[in-house]
C-alpha cells in the first residue's frame, strides 16, 4: 500500500507537471534507486529523476509530521526538499525554500494571475487558516486546495506543493485522501479555473479521485484502515468565494515594486520552467 501511494503519488503529481518518466520508470526508481530510458527515449532529463526521487522523501517527510499544525515553514520544507538538486536551486530568481520573489501567472490556467509576492505572506495565513480548519467536507477541501493554488506561492513548485498539503491534511483529519491522476489534469485545471464561479467542476474532480484512491485502499488493505469519508455538500454557497489578495489586473507598480526599487523587472514568470506548477 505504501510503495504503492508513492509510486502513484509521484508519477502523477511530477507527470501532471511536464516530467518524462513513465509509472514504470517512477517504480524502478523508487524500488531500485534507477532508471533507464524507455525503448524510444533517448536520454532521461535528469531533474525529471531528481524531482520523483525528492518527491519520494517529500511524502515520507510529510508522513513523519502528518499530525503537526500547518504553518509556512513546515510548505517552505516541503518546497526545498522537492527542489533539492534541481537545475532550480541554484538561480535564485527561483527562491527555492521560500516564497516567490518575482510575479508569476499559471500557464495551465490560461495565464491566470496569481497573488503578488508582496502579499503572499498575508495570503498564506488565509490558506494555513483554511487548511488548519479543514473538514471532511467536499466544499471546504476543494476551497482550501483552490486558495493555495491561486496564491502560488512559489516560483515553481505549487501544484505539487499543495497536494502533498492537501493530502496531508486529510491524513490529519482521518478522511480519505486522493491521488490527483494526470489522465484527469483537464478536469483538475477547469475545476481550478472555474471554482470561483462554478465550484462544482473542481469538488466532483476531487470527489472522483478520492473514490479511486478508496478502491485501492480497500483492495489492498481491507479492513485495515479507518478513515471518513463525506461526498455530499451543499450545492448552494451562501458566501463568496474568493481569494481576498488575488489581483485579476497587475499594473506597473505591482510589477516594479515587486522587484524592489530601481530594479528593472523582466515579464512575469510563467509558474516556473516550461510553466510547470
Amino acid at each position: 500500500m505504501f510503495e504503492t501511494t508513492q509510486v502513484l503519488f509521484a508519477f502523477n503529481s511530477n507527470h501532471m507537471e511536464g516530467s518524462t518518466l513513465s509509472v514504470e520508470q517512477t517504480s524502478d526508481l523508487y524500488t531500485t534507486g534507477s532508471v533507464s530510458p524507455a525503448d524510444g527515449m533517448d536520454a532521461i532529463r535528469l531533474d525529471d529523476a531528481i524531482e520523483t526521487r525528492n518527491h519520494f522523501h517529500a511524502f515520507n517527510w510529510m508522513l513523519d509530521r502528518v499530525d503537526l499544525p500547518v504553518d509556512d515553514a513546515m510548505i517552505c520544507s516541503m518546497h526545498a526538499i522537492l527542489k533539492r538538486g534541481t537545475s532550480q536551486e541554484q538561480d535564485p530568481d527561483n527562491n527555492v525554500g521560500a516564497y516567490k520573489a518575482r510575479p508569476n501567472v499559471i500557464g495551465g490556467l490560461l495565464q491566470e494571475h496569481t497573488v503578488l509576492p508582496a502579499d503572499v505572506p498575508a495570503a498564506m495565513g488565509e490558506v494555513i487558516a483554511a487548511h488548519r480548519e479543514l473538514k471532511d467536507d467536499p466544499f471546504s477541501i476543494a476551497f482550501a486546495h483552490w486558495l493555495f493554488e491561486t496564491t502560488h506561492p512559489f516560483f515553481d513548485g505549487n501544484g505539487r506543493v499543495g497536494r502533498l498539503l492537501l493530502f496531508k491534511e486529510l491524513l490529519r483529519i482521518d478522511a480519505m485522501p486522493m491521488v490527483i491522476q494526470d489522465r484527469n489534469r483537464g478536469l483538475y485545471v477547469r475545476g481550478l479555473r472555474e471554482f470561483g464561479r462554478t465550484p462544482g467542476y473542481l469538488i466532483d474532480t476531487l470527489l472522483a479521485e478520492r473514490d479511486v484512491y478508496r478502491g485501492i485502499v480497500e483492495t489492498m488493505a481491507p479492513d485495515r484502515t479507518s478513515y471518513t469519508y463525506h461526498d455530499a455538500w451543499d450545492g448552494v454557497v451562501a458566501r463568496r468565494i474568493e481569494n481576498p489578495y488575488l489581483k485579476h489586473a497587475w499594473d506597473e507598480l505591482d510589477i516594479f515594486g515587486a522587484c524592489g526599487d530601481g530594479a528593472v523587472p523582466g515579464p512575469p514568470m510563467r509558474g516556473g520552467v516550461r510553466g510547470r506548477a
